[in-house]
């Protein structure tokens, strides 16, 4: 990250500058330790198009970031939720096998709150129940 100096305090230097610390505390916050994390299931499948809910943990906020792997049988659309705000994007899979869903946790969820997690699925297209289990996560 470059030094900042009395004569370059411009616009696009400070933004470039803020851009680069917030990767590098992002790189820093993913060395922090792993924490792992159980979730209970909600539902064995999922058959519309709207997210259904599959899977749900409670925890408190030690971290920044959220990974959840979860066990897909066919073509889904998968995303982790905190108060029904997704942590970051959906993840698609084309058929069966495991996907991991991603993410940040929120701002507003303060350190050491206890938050419900939601592992929510659906059905890109068709009809007929697919299956999707949360296997587990890790928070850091």
């Amino acid at each position: 990250m470059p030094r900042i100096n009395r004569g370059n305090l411009n616009e696009v230097h400070l933004v470039q500058w803020i851009k680069d610390l917030r990767a590098r505390v992002e790189r820093l916050e993913l060395q922090i330790g792993m924490r792992a994390i159980t979730f209970s299931p909600l539902a064995a499948s999922v058959s519309g198009t709207a997210f259904e809910s599959v899977a749900f943990t409670v925890f408190p906020r030690s971290g920044s970031s959220l990974a959840v792997d979860v066990n897909v049988g066919g073509a889904l659309e998968v995303q982790a939720t905190v108060d029904g705000v997704p942590l970051g994007p959906s993840v698609s899979s084309s058929g069966a096998g495991t996907v991991t869903v991603t993410g940040f946790l929120p701002e507003t969820w303060a350190f050491g709150d206890r938050k419900r997690v939601e592992v929510r699925a659906r059905r890109p297209s068709g009809s007929g129940a697919v299956s999707a289990v949360a296997l587990g996560g890790w928070h850091r």
